[in-house]
């Protein structure tokens, strides 16, 4: 395996070390992980970053960087969608005030949200060609 391939392989791991650390605090209930957030968006960003691994040891960088950039697009797309539930889930409460302190008592837990978009990064850092001449 070549240096980039290395990168892209520690990418892909931190986007699966990411999807099963907690990443939101919700009193009485618990930590979330990726799966207790959606299991359906979880399962896709598993899968991509499987496929990650599978590429870097079988060298082959295009579908790796597929996988790396699918990933990060879902990833940010889960951190918008968390977002805004989070904000609007306690819309049914007729006082603002109360509505938004009640929105406050979920905290994001940023270590997984962290180490997703890390790997992502380095998955796709590691995806790039080599420059000709260098």
């Amino acid at each position: 395996m070549k240096p980039l391939n290395y990168l892209g392989l520690i990418g892909s791991l931190l986007i699966i070390a990411g999807g099963l650390s907690p990443m939101l605090h919700i009193p009485i209930i618990g930590n979330w992980n990726y799966y207790d957030i959606d299991v359906a968006l979880a399962s896709i960003v598993m899968t991509l970053a499987t496929l990650g691994v599978l590429a870097s040891i079988i060298n082959k960088p295009g579908l790796l960087r597929f996988s790396a950039w699918a990933s990060l697009i879902v990833i940010l797309f889960t951190l918008a969608a968390v977002y805004f539930k989070v904000n609007d889930y306690f819309s049914f409460i007729p006082f603002k005030k109360l509505a938004a302190a009640a929105a406050r008592i979920v905290h994001y837990r940023w270590t997984g949200w962290i180490l997703l978009i890390t790997g992502a990064v380095l998955s796709i850092i590691g995806a790039r060609k080599k420059k000709a001449g260098v």
